[in-house]
């Protein structure tokens, strides 16, 4: 009978780092079946290990990645993940290094939730208490606090695709987050199921219907929403510490189960309704239902900064002169931010966040003489006021008029520009806020006493359209994180 002979070099890598492990020090030259070279080094008995990993090429082994594992990682995530750089590294790894694009990377991660920290270089990813920060060629983890993850330098032409994959290969390697999911898959009884780890948390596993296609005969998922139960039923009894929480669709029936060890911090899942379409304003387009956690991060955005002095691509006012307020008053640029004003409005898909409905005049059938308003069904971005979230009723030179046009929004403000007699002076101006590009034009023609003053309004305007469009995603139908503290108790219906 012949021998075993693995073309794969996973055996060879875990049988490589468990010898050299053993020995506790020193460094350990391997070949690896299929052409690879490990090189594994540990300066003192169970520290951190060090790793390069070559792979063939035309030319000869050629270095595909440079590793430093902690001393917290376990010996079979080490391997695991070395295994997992083979899978994925480069087909000419002899090439010259190539740079990822950040953006296609968060594009592509099946695993984790990208996001961007103000100041701060590169890509992270978060999943659980795993964090990935992604820099050129180098991709980090941490596991909770420094010092305990892992640290891997990429060598050759590493495109997108395969460095998306191999970080979420990482984070999951590193936090055992098919675990969870094996043992729920060990307890059910043979049927229609899978059981999938979840992209969002180590500690969760999802029950899916192993077909995903709807049935012509139930279009509504009833009897797949039926079954769910008795399957929640079912791993209840066999596991009394886990908690469950089924995804209900629009229609009100369950078509998955999330499943989750009783005590864990992990966020729960909301329904949000995202668009599929490209709508023009005051169009919603075709939508789709998904789920997401309800802590989910803004999403990275790596438009490039716009060369400065770029003009604006809306038609911005500036008043000729100064104009007299007789109930202004002059409010410095402190801590305040704005806050929406109380309004009907709800949230609503696109890059504005603001829409309301649209109503048509009907005769009233209690009362002819009169009519009423009646919804037509569609909705449009809606006007809207901010005021300084310092003050209930805010000073009316310095409300602010939000006007939506498609990704940018028109901002109508006065800006203070000091006091003649009893009289206070403003200047009306309307900035350009690009939502897309998260940026603010200001007018070629603002004078230059004024800029600041509208820079740093004009960002703060942004900053609450940003955290309504963050509100949004985290499936609120109507704002309140927005509102002033006056009037988030008591917010106004949006049915009519």
């Amino acid at each position: 009978m012949s021998a075993f002979e693995p073309v794969s070099p996973t055996y060879a890598i875990s049988d490589t780092v468990v010898e050299h492990r053993l020995r506790g020090r020193g460094c350990t030259h391997a070949d690896l079946p299929g052409g690879y070279r490990l090189t594994l080094r540990t300066r003192e008995l169970h520290g951190p290990l060090r790793a390069a990993l070559a792979a063939p090429s035309p030319t000869g082994p050629a270095r595909i990645c440079t590793a430093r594992f902690s001393a917290y990682v376990p010996t079979p995530a080490s391997s695991r993940v070395l295994d997992a750089v083979t899978r994925y590294a480069p087909a000419l790894p002899d090439a010259g290094d190539v740079r990822p694009s950040l953006g296609a990377v968060a594009r592509l991660l099946t695993t984790g939730a990208p996001f961007q920290r103000p100041g701060e270089p590169g890509l992270f990813v978060q999943f659980g208490h795993a964090e990935a920060w992604l820099d050129g060629r180098r991709l980090g983890v941490t596991l909770g606090r420094p010092g305990s993850g892992l640290s891997l330098v990429l060598d050759g032409p590493w495109d997108a695709p395969s460095t998306a994959r191999l970080t979420a290969a990482v984070l999951r390697e590193l936090t055992d987050a098919r675990r969870l999911a094996g043992e729920a898959a060990a307890l059910l009884k043979p049927g229609p199921w899978q059981v999938e780890s979840d992209r969002w948390h180590p500690d969760a596993a999802l029950v899916l219907p192993a077909d995903r296609r709807p049935d012509p005969e139930d279009p509504l998922g009833r009897r797949v929403s039926r079954a769910l139960r008795q399957v929640h039923l079912q791993l209840r009894a066999a596991q009394p510490d886990w908690d469950f929480q089924e995804m209900i669709s629009a229609d009100g029936s369950a078509v998955a189960m999330r499943i989750t060890p009783h005590g864990r911090a992990v966020p729960r899942m909301v329904r949000k309704v995202v668009s599929t379409s490209t709508a023009g304003p005051g169009e919603m387009g075709n939508t789709r239902t998904t789920f997401a956690p309800a802590d989910l991060p803004a999403p990275p955005d790596f438009t490039p900064a716009p060369p400065p002095g770029e003009a604006p691509s809306l038609d911005l006012h500036v008043a000729p002169k100064d104009t007299r307020y007789s109930w202004g008053v002059e409010l410095g640029l402190g801590a305040w931010a704005y806050v929406l004003d109380r309004s009907p409005v709800f949230y609503g898909s696109g890059w504005y966040p603001f829409h309301e409905h649209v109503t048509r005049r009907e005769p009233d059938p209690t009362a002819p003489l009169n009519t009423l308003d009646v919804p037509t069904g569609r909705t449009v971005p809606a006007r809207v006021r901010l005021s300084p979230g310092v003050q209930n009723y805010s000073w009316g030179n310095e409300y602010v008029q939000l006007t939506p046009v498609d990704h940018r929004v028109e901002a109508r403000l006065n800006l203070y520009a000091g006091r003649e007699h009893a009289y206070t002076l403003v200047r009306e101006v309307t900035l350009e806020i690009d939502l897309r590009a998260k940026r603010v034009l200001l007018p070629v023609r603002i004078p230059p006493a004024l800029r600041h003053q509208a820079e740093v309004k004009g960002r703060r305007i942004l900053d609450l359209l940003l955290a309504a469009r963050r509100e949004r995603r985290r499936g609120a139908r109507e704002p309140r994180a927005v509102l002033g503290p006056w009037d988030r108790s008591s917010r106004p219906s949006t049915d009519t």
